[in-house]
């Protein structure tokens, strides 16, 4: 299976000097005295920075003196990075390298006075250095700490409205990267946007009962809220507070449903036949999908394996997993070198799979499908207190930040589901609580783990940006929703 890489090289921790110019007068064997009279010369002086709001988007005024006359370049110093996946399954993390980006030129007068504006850009929050070059060589330097922004919409609507939290200047550092939402003083999830360069989207649905609830945006280690945020390293970081009020009535569709699955990417069919082609279409769907698999310019007359490739095993047994050749039928070259196969893609599990044109031992050509999770069934939609429920699903993946949902009920953490070890088939049973009325219950992707180093607390929670910073597949959120009637269920 070919890879296909998430993001950006090792951390870089943002450095603007390096060796000062008397270690590198002394180290070519100058006089201390000539270098030190040479870097007193050409050290950058201060650029002052001012802004009244340090938001992404926000004006900054800067200002310097003492410059040679001309025309100046300002660069805004950053970093470029953010999930990392390797082979397709392997999450390893966060990496980050150091980068930069123009601000615009700008001139010096006479009189030495630089002076101008710029808009912060969208990006990381934290401190950045912002340097004025001239001729490449940097003659004046500052910095600036964006701050992160928060806003919430709508702040009314009934059970099951759509609520979303947009987020700008998430920093990448450890402490700046992740916020949680709580509801009522309840876990929903957490909010990142490691690879989005601090903007992202945080997805979640209103619950009851009617009236004011309380949203409160945390930060955290790990995805876990920082209560007593006033005594942390980080106190001056922005903890916003909303209020949303809960409506009469409903909101949420009277059948389960999952947001759009977006197009997920696929490696390059090969085909290892001269002159030789070979198309699948569609190239993704739910498990059963009908799909025609097309192509020319193969050996005439031969019959040829259709096989595709899953993955079997379980990381929690200690026995690993491997990838496995499913033979799924044969297909007739025609006369004049045509395929034209039609066949329902496997009941297996979510993600990329590899389908293998075989003659023999020999592979002739690969293409790729995807199998996006489906919403079976959920066996009851209403009912008292006590109440078992089931909730069916297909097509869970088996990647290590796509093989689980995280599921909450009423906005609250109830537990995580794995698809890997039943081929992507999961059925959750919990037991319907709550006061009479209706209940929601989401399904959000999460990520099962990361890398042995790292602590594992951030995954296995409900990932509510999941749309826009998810690392590899950017699979969908799933909703439900249960009405609890009056008196006790009995199993």
């Amino acid at each position: 299976m070919r890879a296909i890489l998430c993001a950006a090289p090792l951390l870089i921790a943002l450095a603007v000097a390096g060796c000062s110019s008397t270690d590198a007068a002394s180290a070519a064997g100058e006089p201390a005295n000539a270098a030190a009279a040479q870097s007193k010369s050409a050290s950058p002086v201060t650029l002052n920075i001012v802004a009244n709001e340090k938001t992404v988007g926000s004006e900054a005024r800067f200002s310097a003196s003492g410059l040679p006359a001309g025309v100046v370049e300002l660069v805004w110093q950053t970093v470029s990075g953010g999930w990392v996946v390797e082979d397709y399954y392997h999450f390893k993390g966060k990496h980050y390298a150091e980068s930069k980006t123009s601000l615009g030129r700008f001139s010096v007068g006479n009189d030495g006075r630089l002076e101008g504006r710029f808009r912060i850009p969208e990006d990381y929050g934290g401190v950045h250095d912002v340097i004025a070059l001239a001729g490449g060589k940097p003659v004046a330097q500052g910095g600036i700490e964006v701050t992160q922004s928060f806003e919430m919409s709508p702040a009314s609507g009934a059970i099951g409205t759509p609520v979303e939290i947009r987020v700008k200047g998430l920093g990448w550092r450890t402490m700046e990267s992740t916020w949680v939402v709580n509801w009522d003083n309840r876990l929903v999830g957490f909010v990142s946007a490691a690879g989005t360069k601090g903007t992202a989207v945080a997805r979640f649905r209103a619950s009851g009962p009617s009236g004011s609830h309380v949203v409160k945006m945390l930060t955290g280690w790990q995805a876990k809220g920082y209560l007593n945020y006033e005594q942390s390293p980080v106190a001056h970081l922005p903890r916003p507070e909303f209020t949303f009020y809960t409506t009469a009535g409903s909101a949420a569709p009277s059948t389960a449903y999952a947001d759009a699955y977006p197009k997920q990417p696929t490696p390059t069919t090969e085909v290892k036949v001269a002159n030789a082609n070979l198309t699948l279409s569609p190239t993704q769907g739910p498990v059963n999908t009908r799909a025609t698999l097309r192509g020319n310019g193969f050996p005439a007359g031969k019959t040829l394996q259709v096989v595709w490739e899953t993955y079997v095993g379980s990381r929690v047994s200690g026995n690993g997993f491997a990838s496995q050749e499913m033979p799924l039928d044969t297909v007739k070259v025609t006369a004049d070198g045509r395929i034209d196969y039609s066949f329902a893609t496997p009941d297996d599990l979510g993600g990329l799979h590899a389908l293998m044109l075989r003659d023999g031992n020999q592979m002739l050509a690969r293409t790729y499908f995807v199998t996006q999770t489906s919403i079976v069934s959920i066996s009851r939609t209403s009912g008292p207190v006590g109440t078992p429920v089931s909730i069916h699903l297909k097509g869970v993946g088996w990647t290590e930040y796509d093989n689980i949902y995280v599921v909450n009920y009423d906005n609250a953490y109830m537990g995580y589901v794995c698809g890997f070890n039943s081929q992507g088939d999961v059925v959750i049973n919990f037991t319907a609580s709550g006061a009479p009325g209706e209940h929601i219950i989401d399904l959000f992707p999460g990520i099962y783990q990361g890398p042995s180093t790292e602590p594992q607390l951030l995954y296995l929670t409900p990932q509510l940006t999941y749309a826009d910073d998810h690392p590899g597949n950017k699979i969908p959120a799933l909703h439900f929703s249960f009405t609890v009637t009056a008196g006790t269920g009995t199993k």
